[in-house]
């Protein structure tokens, strides 16, 4: 996250800087602490964090590098106007060095290159050592304008420094990165041994849940549906219902309303069997479902809210964490910045339950409403309808017939193709309800006077149970293939319906599990 403002008269002034300067120039000083939590049923753990800072001066703003060692005039591809001496801007480097910019600002107040002069000299009382430095150098050097004869050089400041704290290290965080002033002595622009101070404030921010001289303070997560959570760390989403979450710990003393702002999603994990522990996918999300070159989520209406409910949009199965994330947007002085973030999460499993189920599909009615009933009397029973997702309620509506087809895939510009191609079908599985149920695959060879368990053959069929993971979604389906090759070699199916095999029939018989 990098946000830039233009530097004020004042502090230029203040600065004693040159009087030759340019005072339109970019300065900037960010400071951010970022810490995730995430509640279980029994307590909040810190899952890790950083400290960070950030120092830029100057700015370049290019349409792109261009991937050529060599000049290139206008009007012969790349319209290259900056070449890049020193550093990285934007992709190119000392070994691809020519850029095409757009707009340039050079350092007015700060020296490149220089960290090792940088130094914390003076901060809150905590355990953080003072004076200190550590600071990396990514400054940069570009000569511009190559499309003129007025061709310069323009130095850009920045200097950053990461301090990271993993899962057992919050006391250690909480210790050495307190709420106050902190003060940074610079190298100044031409004159590096002379110091160029800037101060920055780091603000109070909400916790996660903790216990201090026998005081319980901090963010939790209040309610997540009916707060029911299973034996394998997960608290329960209703699949048929809105689910309703409510938290506590926001308030006017640790959050800013102007400066703030809450955003919620749903994250897939990495490892849905470790939820206490495992890092969630990427910057994708569960919820909301898009991709729009920026990380999804959903922005509440202020930073103060303490409720939202989920729609019942997702897969039974999904297991992910809700992620309550803060984020901070924070001008603190003149050129200093604290944009700092604070992640809450609680791991969820969306669960399909009967009685759930009955309620939306029977409302008030009381007979034929029991799971092993014939509510709708079109011969299937209320199990079957709930598991295979018809309505119990309907006669005319049963559950999807078994058809053994053609698949046809298709490539990334829409094309067929061999490729993931098969003669078959799929079974959905539902692997997450309540009772738990088995799912047998049948067929019958007499139009379904006799029924058999159908199994892989390893000559016609093969009959697999197959997990897949999508963006953190776990799906299961049952998955039948026809093992008979296509005699048509150029054909975009491979294989053909299993001959004598016309008139089988198929089915799910659906039971209840011991």
């Amino acid at each position: 996250m990098n946000r830039i403002k233009t530097l004020s008269l004042p502090l230029f002034t203040a600065l004693a800087l040159s009087g030759t300067a340019h005072v339109d120039a970019q300065l900037s000083l960010e400071l951010s602490s970022q810490k995730t939590y995430r509640q279980n049923k029994n307590a909040i753990s810190f899952k890790g964090g950083s400290f960070g800072i950030q120092l830029q001066d100057g700015s370049v703003s290019s349409i792109e590098f261009c991937d050529d060692p060599n000049y290139l005039p206008p009007g012969n591809g790349c319209a290259t106007s900056g070449f890049l001496s020193a550093g990285n801007i934007n992709g190119a480097t000392p070994q691809r060095p020519y850029l095409a910019i757009t707009e340039l600002k050079e350092a007015v107040a700060i020296e490149p290159s220089a960290a090792e002069a940088i130094q914390l000299i003076a901060a809150p009382a905590s355990i953080l050592p003072r004076p200190s430095g550590g600071f990396t150098d990514d400054s940069a050097t570009v000569y511009y304008n190559l499309h003129t004869t007025d061709v310069r050089e323009y130095k850009l400041t920045r200097y950053f420094l990461n301090r990271t704290y993993s899962k057992n290290q919050r006391s250690k965080f909480d210790q050495e990165i307190v709420v106050g002033s902190y003060r940074y002595s610079f190298p100044r622009l031409g004159n590096p041994n002379i110091p160029a101070p800037l101060t920055a404030v780091i603000f109070p921010m909400p916790e996660g849940l903790s216990t201090l001289n026998n005081k319980t303070s901090g963010f939790q997560f209040t309610r997540v549906n009916q707060n029911k959570w299973n034996e394998q760390g997960y608290v329960e989403l209703n699949y048929h219902a809105p689910n309703i979450l409510q938290w506590e710990g926001l308030n006017p003393s640790t959050v800013f309303a102007g400066v703030d702002r809450l955003y919620i999603s749903l994250r897939g994990l990495r490892n849905p069997k470790n939820p206490d522990n495992s890092a969630t996918v990427g910057s994708s999300a569960i919820f909301p479902a898009f991709n729009s070159g920026t990380d999804p989520r959903v922005s509440l209406p202020n930073p103060y809210a303490g409720r939202f409910t989920l729609p019942p949009i997702f897969p039974v199965g999904t297991s992910a964490v809700v992620e309550l994330e803060l984020d901070r947007e924070f001008q603190t002085g003149g050129v200093t910045y604290d944009f700092s973030t604070r992640k809450f999460q609680i791991p969820v499993v969306v669960v399909s339950r009967y009685s759930d189920f009955a309620k939306t599909a029977f409302g008030s009615k009381k007979k034929k409403t029991g799971i092993l009933a014939d509510n709708d009397g079109d011969g299937f029973n209320n199990l079957t309808e709930w598991t295979l997702d018809s309505d119990p309620a309907d006669g005319g509506n049963t559950p999807p017939l078994l058809e053994p087809a053609n698949f046809q895939a298709v490539n990334v510009i829409g094309g067929p193709t061999r490729f993931r191609s098969y003669f078959g079908f799929n079974v959905p599985v539902k692997e997450n309800t309540d009772p738990n149920v088995v799912y047998t695959l049948q067929r019958s060879f007499d139009q379904g006077k006799t029924w058999a368990t159908f199994i892989s053959d390893f000559q016609d069929w093969s009959v697999e149970r197959v997990t897949t993971v999508i963006r953190g979604i776990v799906s299961t389906e049952i998955q039948v293939r026809s093992l008979v090759l296509n005699p048509d070699l150029d054909g975009t199916i491979p294989t053909i319906q299993p001959p004598g095999t016309l008139t089988d029939v198929y089915r799910v018989k659906v039971t209840l599990a011991e």
